[in-house]
Parts: structure tokens; sequence; C-alpha cells
């Protein structure tokens, strides 16, 4: 297993320590305090009843891996199509997220042929409202890309074969 990026514990050690690891105040975590994460970042809204994950704010190396701007998407809008199994599991640890307050690190792997066995590291981080936990701040890392002619990207790996021009955006 390859070790957990520094940006992911970058994020990590920034979020310990507001609040002593449990999820601090929304107004605890300023963004300006990780700004050279920015690019990694997804800022999420909680909605209960039922749950889903809203994209609040999403950076702009996530918006160039997956071809769009995420902002006020939902989560499960990306339930169908190559990546829909890691949705749904993303969707738990979200879930899980906002009941326990605990952060959540994993991986997921890149969709298509994927010979290498590359993979997208995540992290999840919880954060409350007056004491509510409504929010997290999410980061992705991709690892080395490289951007095709025809402005897609994939992984650098060039035995990879994920095209990410046939993700299913709904």
């Amino acid at each position: 297993m390859q070790q957990v990026p520094k940006n992911i514990i970058r994020l990590s050690e920034y979020w310990h320590g507001l609040a002593g690891g449990k999820a601090p105040e929304r107004d605890q975590f300023q963004i300006e305090d990780v700004a050279q994460l920015l690019p990694y970042l997804l800022i999420c809204d909680f909605e209960f009843d039922p749950f889903r994950v809203r994209y609040r704010l999403s950076g702009t190396r996530v918006d160039e891996v997956t071809g769009m701007n995420l902002t006020g998407h939902y989560l499960d809008e990306f339930l169908n199509g190559d990546y829909a199994e890691s949705v749904r599991e993303m969707l738990g640890y979200y879930e899980e997220a906002s009941r326990t307050g605990q952060p959540h690190i994993w991986t997921y792997p890149w969709a298509g042929d994927n010979p290498s066995g590359k993979v997208i590291w995540v992290g999840i981080f919880p954060l409350s409202v007056k004491g509510v936990i409504a929010k997290c701040v999410s980061i992705e890392d991709y690892g080395p890309l490289r951007l095709l002619e025809e402005g897609r990207i994939e992984p650098a790996d060039r035995l990879l074969r994920a095209d990410w021009a046939r993700l299913d955006r709904g």
C-alpha cells in the first residue's frame, strides 16, 4: 500500500490541531491556513432526511480532473457510470463522518482499465456549525497526471487507459 500523500497529511494535521481530534466549528477552519491545498479541496454541506452531500466549493485541480466545476452539485448525481461503486462507498463515509464527527481517509481506483492499480486518495474532515456536524472539508489526491492534447487529464502512468471523457456527468 502506498503512503498517505503529503497534502492529505497536512490537512489532517491542521484539522486535528483545531479541536484536538473532534470536529471543529466551521469558523475555526480558515481556508487561508491551508491555501496551498485549495486546488485539491472540496467544501461540502450535509443535508439530512435523506442524507445528501452538496458541494459548496471545489478546487481547480478537482475541477480539472473531473472535467467540470462541482460547486452546487450533489455527490449522488454521480451514482451512474464508471465511478458508481466508489460514489456509493463515498456516500457511506460522508454519512459516517456526519454521525461520528471523525475524519476518514481511504482510496478508490481510477475508473476504466487500470492495470497499474492507480488509486485516488481521499480525506473527509467534518466541521460543526453551532455544535451540529453539518459540513466537511474533503481533499483528493490524484498523484502525477498528464494533460492530453485534446485537453483531457489522465494519470501520468501511460499503462493506465482511463478515459475521463467517458465519465457520466448525468
